[in-house]
């Protein structure tokens, strides 16, 4: 096999017929249900160009995928979801995902929310957390010292762009991904259930 650094993966957007065979075959499995949204909301996301979905694709063979919400701006992206395949997980294909989306979204900023180590309840909960912190950042995403609970859950927001200066980082992605929330969470709920912390 490769050397996980040397693995590459092709990023290809996805038709909708792409994205309801991977909803049902793969997203459906890889995610809890209670943080999958439906299909309806990532299809209608997309119908209004608001969202873009990828496949990561070995040679002909789906390696894995992911869900992204672009920003009103048009320059930032939120990674919703991303998965690898079962059966190629911890080989090295997660992070050949991201140098894939990183090739396609080249300057802009790509944002990820991952869960706040300093909340998990129990010790291996915060060890998991901080495994998925370092693996964001190992592939090149920087702390922008945002905390956001949402819907009674913390995020760290982590955030990668190729030219962006250091002091503007927190603000940027702060401001980027409270315009996405506002876009896609209602306005009642938008109120009690997002709190920059």
């Amino acid at each position: 096999m490769e050397g996980k650094k040397n693995l590459k993966v092709k990023a290809e957007l996805l038709d909708e017929e792409r994205i309801r065979y991977i909803y049902k075959s793969y997203m459906k499995k890889d995610f809890p249900r209670a943080e999958l949204k439906p299909l309806k909301s990532m299809l209608m996301l997309i119908e209004q160009n608001r969202g873009e979905g990828y496949g990561f694709y070995n040679e002909r063979e789906l390696a894995g995928y992911a869900f992204l919400i672009k920003a009103p701006s048009g320059r930032a992206y939120l990674i919703d979801y991303l998965a690898v395949l079962p059966s190629l997980r911890d080989r090295g294909y997660g992070s050949a995902c991201l140098r894939a989306l990183q090739d396609v979204f080249g300057e802009n900023l790509v944002m990820v929310e991952s869960e706040e180590p300093s909340f998990a309840a129990r010790e291996t909960e915060r060890q998991v957390r901080r495994r998925r912190i370092s693996f964001y950042e190992k592939n090149g995403f920087f702390d922008s010292r945002n905390i956001c609970r949402l819907f009674g859950v913390e995020y760290r927001i982590l955030g990668k762009a190729d030219c962006m200066e250091e002091e503007h980082r927190q603000m940027r992605c702060r401001e980027e991904l409270d315009s996405i929330y506002r876009t896609v969470i209602p306005k009642i709920a938008y109120g009690s259930q997002v709190k920059w912390l």
